[in-house]
């Protein structure tokens, strides 16, 4: 073999494994992001499953795939800053005397405690009743572990409105 033919192929062979090397990488770093539920109660169709209890066996699984809906979504930040973390949310509303339960990927400061989430206030014309951030995969489909108090604090208040929506 000549040295120009054996230069091509070490040449063919180092792109191809920066290649797969790249890939492997993506794919990797890919795996890291976090996975939450994306729905919300208001959502024809939702309120069997995601309510404020978030039931996921009742999630129409056929309508799903026939209208190529994702209810899981992976929260990638196209900021990719160090100040910036992906967390998923729940929150329970109250808009116009109707109870809203939204499941979503939101983006805080790496520095802002979890519980900030309870803090900040949400839209104009809009209670908020209850807001959980967390950072595990799918945890915004139940209650985190140990909030069983808050679970016995919420069901009082959402029957209470309920009877005032009467």
């Amino acid at each position: 073999m000549s040295a120009v033919p054996m230069r091509a192929f070490l040449a063919g062979v180092f792109l191809l494994a920066n290649a797969w090397h790249i890939t492997a990488v993506n794919e990797q770093h890919q795996k890291h992001h976090l996975q939450c539920w994306h729905c919300s109660s208001d959502t024809i169709g939702a309120e069997d499953f995601c309510d404020v209890t978030f039931q996921e066996d009742n999630i129409p699984t056929e309508l799903i795939k026939e209208r190529n809906i994702n209810l899981l979504r992976s929260c990638n930040s196209t900021i990719n800053s160090d100040h910036e973390r992906a967390v998923c949310r729940k929150t329970v509303e109250e808009n116009n005397g109707k109870l809203i339960t939204k499941r979503f990927c939101y983006y805080t400061n790496k520095s802002d405690p979890v519980e900030l989430c309870n803090i900040t206030s949400p839209e104009k014309n809009v209670r908020r009743i209850f807001c959980e951030d967390c950072l595990t995969d799918r945890c915004n489909g139940a209650f985190a572990g140990g909030s069983i108090l808050e679970l016995l604090l919420l069901l009082p208040t959402v029957a209470l409105l309920q009877q005032l929506a009467i």
